[in-house]
């Protein structure tokens, strides 16, 4: 049975104007309809963007206290980190060569960090640390440990992000011998393809994947040295 659309005309002669019955959007309609769209979108995405920016400052700011710890560590030996100063001193140095206790290392500066969860990045799938340090171990930890950080030479490299690739591939925990070959970067799985740096002076950078390369080449320089040696979590 086919539809009949009714009529009704305003007004008379040419000049009239016909308006139907089953009308669809009008103008006004669909820019009222677009414009609480576009207030909406812009409720919801920064929600969705505040996430990661605030894990990745919870990141730095671990960072960031780790370095503290470390050179109060270093002040009191010195300028030397823990795994340059022999147990018997307090220090961790005979552990060096044993990249599967790691923990040690962080075990050493236990006093001056306030819990052992400054040790996992929010954005790492590791998830929290037990809260008391003597039984954290190394799945509990985020960050790698730079064994060329030396309390004299605030440029050097004393840790960072442990989401580290080398030539696009994702390293395993253990010791990671660096040269000057190959390239180094930051995989997707903790800050976007990005991660952070902690310096001897306990300052953080925050680098992209393209721009890591260029921080351990800098960490070469700093050294004096043609390989690095890191502590991968």
């Amino acid at each position: 049975m086919a539809l009949k659309t009714e009529s009704r005309t305003c007004g008379r002669g040419k000049g009239s104007l016909s308006v139907a019955s089953d009308h669809g959007f009008t103008l006004m309609e669909m820019i009222v309809v677009l414009a609480i769209l576009f207030v909406l979108a812009n409720l919801f995405m920064p929600v969705s963007h505040a996430r990661p920016k605030a894990q990745r400052i919870k990141c730095v700011n671990n960072l960031k206290n780790v370095g503290l710890g470390f050179r109060i560590f270093a002040t009191d030996n010195d300028d030397r980190f823990p795994w340059q100063v022999p147990a018997t001193n307090g220090g961790t140095k005979e552990w060096v060569s044993d990249g599967t206790q790691i923990w040690r290392h962080w075990n050493a500066v236990s006093n001056e960090l306030s819990t052992p969860r400054m040790l996992v990045c929010p954005s790492d799938d590791r998830g929290e640390a037990d809260p008391k340090w003597g039984t954290t171990n190394t799945t509990s930890i985020s960050y790698f440990i730079g064994l060329n950080g030396t309390g004299t030479n605030a440029a050097t490299i004393l840790g960072g992000d442990r989401n580290v690739t080398i030539d696009g591939k994702a390293t395993l925990p253990g010791r990671l011998v660096l040269g000057t070959n190959g390239v180094v970067g930051f995989s997707g799985k903790m800050h976007r393809d990005a991660g952070n740096i902690l310096l001897a002076d306990g300052s953080v950078q925050q680098v992209t994947s393209a721009r890591m390369h260029e921080a351990v080449r800098n960490d070469f320089e700093a050294a004096g040295v043609l390989t690095n040696t890191w502590l991968m979590p």
